[in-house]
């Protein structure tokens, strides 16, 4: 919480560290130890659906949220927030709030900035794109872990569970954000969730270029099977049908098949943009059917929640479990 004039305006889905990856000049660089470029500064390509073109930016300008990042906290929510939450404090609270009537102001973007810099889940997928292959079994939890939690930091699954609570529980903003901080900071609620994913069937396929663009929700869900691209050049496919007796299995190169099923995976769980590094691979997919019905969608959609509940088990991973806990 904060009072300090200087905060966060942006709150990036998918951070500038992990996007830098997709260009081509910041991959190479880091995979030679080079460690010279700024992440945010760094080029890439935007398909924009709300705008139906390719565009140049860099990914300080790509994969973030308007007006999510600071949650402001009055006296009157707050009073309310403890009559609810924890009346028998109420009284003494009150007390405090007659000495210290202040609006107070929570940046959130901290909270996710200090999740990549002590958790391993983070550290992890960097270690993994580095190396390109997972070389220990000790970073496939972490690698779980931050699929769970870049899952629920993604622009869609954020906007829809913002909206639910709004309209169904009448939550503000900043209360929503501190039921998910107290939900990450469970271990039995990650347990819970990231155990499944862990134990699952992982197949990662590797290729010599770039192959793989990226949108604003990157964790693809369609029934039992997840995909991510973990790098424009690492393709991580996850079964969650199959407990598996090995680790992970990795292949050199991708089939046509698969590169197809990401792309439809991909562009059907885009609400803002995707970026690569090519413009040209960008205008292809433009121009697809499966781009043109889902611009129409996401130009159309009122309401994030109503959509991913409409098409839930198509392309967004369901969040019941999640706002379970948060009822």
């Amino acid at each position: 919480m904060s009072q300090i004039a200087r905060l966060n305006k942006r709150s990036h889905s998918n951070p500038c560290f992990w996007t830098a990856y997709w260009n081509v000049d910041y991959y190479n660089s880091r995979r030679a130890g080079e460690n010279v470029l700024v992440p945010r500064e760094q080029s890439v390509f935007s398909l924009n659906l709300r705008g139906d073109k390719v565009l140049s930016t860099n990914v300080e300008n790509v994969h973030w949220e308007k007006g999510l990042a600071v949650a402001e906290i009055t006296p009157e929510a707050m009073k309310d927030f403890v009559k609810r939450n924890h009346p028998e404090k109420y009284d003494d609270f009150m007390k405090y709030m007659e000495e210290r009537p202040e609006t107070l102001l929570l940046d959130f973007e901290d909270f996710w900035t200090g999740i990549e810099a002590t958790t391993s889940a983070y550290k992890s997928l960097i270690t993994v794109i580095t190396n390109e292959k997972l070389e220990s079994s000790k970073h496939k939890a972490p690698l779980a872990c931050f699929i769970v939690i870049q899952n629920m930091r993604s622009h869609a699954i954020l906007r829809s569970g913002i909206e639910f609570y709004q309209e169904h529980l009448g939550m503000q903003l900043f209360e929503y954000y501190l039921n998910l901080r107290w939900l990450l900071s469970d271990p039995s609620f990650l347990f819970k969730v990231v155990n499944p994913i862990a134990t699952a069937k992982w197949t990662i396929y590797v290729t010599k270029e770039h192959m793989f663009p990226l949108s604003e929700s990157p964790i693809l869900i369609d029934g039992h099977s997840i995909m991510v691209a973990l790098s424009p050049r690492m393709l991580l496919s996850i079964d969650r049908r199959e407990n598996w007796d090995k680790l992970w299995m990795t292949e050199q190169g991708v089939s046509e098949e698969i590169i197809e099923e990401y792309k439809r995976r991909c562009i059907s769980n885009a609400f803002k943009e995707i970026i690569f590094q090519d413009s040209h691979l960008l205008e292809r997919w433009r121009e697809a059917p499966e781009y043109r019905r889902r611009m129409k969608v996401v130009r159309s959609m009122k309401s994030y929640n109503r959509l991913i509940q409409k098409e839930a088990s198509r392309e967004i991973w369901k969040i019941n479990a999640y706002r379970d806990s948060l009822s």
